[in-house]
């Protein structure tokens, strides 16, 4: 083996230039024991047991005290309220993200006890059981909403805590108590058309076959930089009529997505932003104690 490359045993390494500058300018105490000097004296902060004399069992044990204690008083979880309201007029132009400021911004005015997310950044637990498409409005949107679960509140004192401090263009419509995540299947929309007699004839026309077909192909620009998405857009259209000059549609949704109406929209040749669209309910499904009782009637905000 090279010499260059043999193991060299620390205490003979030669210090570099900048170890030797550090260790050259360090007080005389900190150059080292000097020849003669009394070793120090070593400070032991290991924990012993009479089991094991490296302490491992003593640590283990305290460990293992440590999780029964949690397990046996969990910290209690934080009371979820499920509410159902409308997104209208110029509301249905801001963003998800700024729906979601909206609603942390009343809550807080309310001075409704929220719980909030763990970690370095806490925030709100607020969740919508889905994004609304930009100018879209909806008659029938969902949000959880998490209080401490030592705040004594009721789906009616939240209605009335919280309207009072949207604006107008969001309306609640009733809340209940609710457990786990929605799960959205399906959302229906209605959307106006401003078309002449002949026009809405031939998108009867074609809508009759667009029903009565196979598989449609159909390609969504997601953006610069996005690859685009294509799926079938008969396979999403749950059902679809023309009553007059409104077209309502019943969309399907999956855990992977689903299609927009201004997707469908394209597809039967009309103009996408050309139509205003209303959502006007949302199909999800929750756990069985989660729902209003049978007779409970609907929270109306006056």
């Amino acid at each position: 083996m090279p010499e260059s490359l043999r193991e060299v045993e620390p205490s003979q390494r030669p210090l570099g230039p900048l170890l030797r500058a550090i260790f050259a300018t360090a007080p005389a105490g900190q150059q080292g024991r000097r020849a003669g000097a009394a070793r120090p004296r070593r400070l032991n902060f290991e924990v012993s047991s009479p089991s094991t004399p490296d302490g491992e069992g003593a640590r283990v044990e305290a460990t293992k005290q440590g999780d029964d204690a949690v397990r046996q008083h969990p910290p209690a979880a934080p009371r979820r309220f499920r509410l159902r309201f409308e997104k209208r007029g110029a509301l249905k132009y801001i963003s998800h993200h700024d729906l979601m400021r909206t609603f942390e911004l009343a809550l807080r005015r309310a001075g409704v006890a929220v719980a909030h997310t763990q970690g370095f950044n806490p925030r709100p637990r607020l969740s919508f059981a889905m994004a609304l498409p930009l100018g879209v409005e909806s008659l029938d949107e969902i949000l959880d909403i998490d209080l401490r679960p030592e705040v004594a509140a009721t789906p009616q004192s939240l209605v009335a805590a919280l309207a009072p401090h949207l604006p107008p263009g969001i309306r609640l419509i009733d809340a209940w108590q609710g457990r786990g995540r929605p799960t959205v299947s399906a959302c229906e929309y209605s959307v106006h058309l401003e078309l002449d007699s002949a026009s809405l004839e031939g998108l009867a026309r074609r809508l009759a076959e667009f029903m009565a077909g196979g598989a449609v192909s159909h390609t969504r620009s997601r953006g610069r930089g996005k690859p685009a998405r294509v799926l079938d857009a008969r396979a999403f259209t749950l059902e679809a009529s023309l009553d007059g000059s409104i077209l309502r549609m019943k969309l399907a949704f999956t855990p992977q997505g689903g299609m927009k109406p201004t997707d469908l929209l394209e597809v039967l040749g009309l103009d996408p932003l050309g139509h205003p669209i209303t959502k006007t309910k949302t199909h999800f499904t929750q756990a069985q104690d989660s729902a209003p009782a049978g007779g409970e009637q609907p929270l109306e905000q006056q």
